[in-house]
């Protein structure tokens, strides 16, 4: 030990411990998030070349305000049905925001079917990004002066989450349309899963096992993603290398440049969204099921996190069931065919011993009417509408020639359940009040 350290450590802990801390500074370093640094501007960059696509692992960024005006009333009130007229009630106002126009931002404006993300801007929460005319417009709860140097850090699960759901989709879309030759006509990313429409109106079980197969080994592969920019000419007149050969025309309010990404080797596609730098950061993809839709075909699927948070809910459902069912997992199927062909046997029973009961009944309120009863009740704590039906439809003849009515109840207790009124017509509508 050093006359600075006098404790009784030898060399080799004092180096071990040396290390744990240098270890733990260097974990600590990596969980800061240090926002990026631009150069203060008058003019902000325009969507398509904003930090956040540019890097898409970027998660902060320093830059400065450069406007900042209240939300029309309109934009900020949420739509809905709400109940109209005398006495409906009146939503109250929508809380005031602000539209901030930033230098620079990490945070994504909505475009492409990818939500915007979310995050703060010098500390105020920022709800959503919109891309209004090129520009990207920070919606938040509270205003900030023009000029005012601020930091905007990323929402970031929410952005992996978005990014994983969306590099998925492209990785679909180039395999379908390589495979079979099936174009992605629309895709939605929901709270849970994500869909590709493919424009067909079969797609089998064996082609989703295709599907989900080829892009899993993508995934394996550590396929290299990447963005780069060109000019509209350049991409309407076809002159972008691999360039997707179902892309549209840029419309002529583009005016470039335009921002292409590329899976190495797979698809090269115009995209204003974020991606994952390699599909190996997608972990996985699941296909889920199919919906059919209008000669077309959804593909509902999870990727990324999604996969494994999917998986755990469904283990932990199919062990709770397991449980109530006591059985092994692995012996559920069987244990549900079982129930099934018990319940079926049970019902079968049930409806023989009703049709007994029915007719023991009816001899019995048969042999009332014989007696000079013409006004009959029976009250069953428990009987659906067939029983009762085939029991009035038992003495439909015997209340018909006695002139008499039968009134069936069925419920648990006084005042609680169901009645019918059964008898000749005249009388039933005498009864009832008709």
């Amino acid at each position: 030990p050093s006359a600075s350290d006098p404790s009784p450590r030898g060399p080799r802990t004092t180096a071990r411990r040396l290390l744990i801390a240098v270890a733990a500074a260097q974990t600590a370093a990596r969980s800061v998030v240090t926002p990026v640094a631009v150069a203060p501007m008058a003019t902000p960059v325009r969507c398509g070349e904003l930090l956040c696509q540019r890097d898409s692992y970027a998660r902060a960024v320093s830059t400065v305000v450069v406007s900042c005006e209240p939300r029309a009333a309109a934009a900020a009130a949420a739509p809905g049905k709400g109940k109209k007229g005398k006495g409906a009630a009146v939503p109250p106002p929508p809380l005031p925001e602000w539209e901030v126009v930033l230098g620079d931002t990490v945070l994504f404006p909505e475009g492409g079917g990818q939500p915007s993300d979310a995050g703060t801007v010098g500390g105020v929460q920022c709800s959503r990004v919109d891309n209004v005319d090129g520009l990207a417009r920070h919606v938040l709860s509270a205003p900030l002066e023009p000029g005012t140097a601020v930091d905007v850090v990323l929402d970031w699960p929410r952005r992996e989450d978005n990014m994983a759901q969306h590099s998925a989709q492209h990785l679909l879309t180039a395999i379908a349309l390589r495979k079979w030759g099936y174009d992605t006509t629309s895709w939605g990313l929901g709270d849970a899963t994500s869909f590709l429409e493919l424009g067909t109106p079969e797609f089998t079980p064996l082609m989703m096992a295709e599907l989900e197969a080829e892009a899993n080994e993508a995934v394996k592969a550590g396929t290299a993603v990447a963005p780069s920019w060109h000019s509209v000419a350049d991409v309407n007149e076809g002159r972008v290398p691999g360039l997707r050969k179902s892309s549209k025309p840029l419309p002529p309010s583009v005016t470039g440049p335009v921002r292409v990404i590329t899976y190495d080797g797979l698809d090269t596609n115009t995209c204003c969204g974020t991606h994952v730098h390699s599909t190996a950061r997608l972990q996985a993809v699941k296909l889920l099921r199919v919906e059919r839709a209008k000669g077309a075909c959804r593909v509902l699927y999870v990727a990324g996190g999604r996969v494994v948070s999917l998986l755990g809910s469904t283990f932990e459902r199919s062990a709770l069931l397991a449980s109530k069912m006591s059985v092994p997992q692995e012996e559920l199927l069987e244990r549900y065919d079982e129930n099934a062909r018990k319940a079926v046997e049970h019902e079968r029973a049930a409806k023989s011993l009703a049709a007994e009961v029915v007719t023991l009944l009816g001899q019995a309120l048969r042999c009332r009417l014989d007696n000079g009863e013409r006004a009959l009740h029976v009250h069953r704590p428990a009987a659906d509408a067939d029983f009762v039906k085939a029991l009035a439809a038992s003495l439909d003849e015997a209340l018909a020639e006695a002139q008499g009515l039968l009134l069936v109840t069925a419920g648990p207790g006084a005042g609680e359940g169901t009645f019918t009124l059964a008898g000749p017509p005249d009388l039933v509508d005498a009864a009832s009040g008709g």
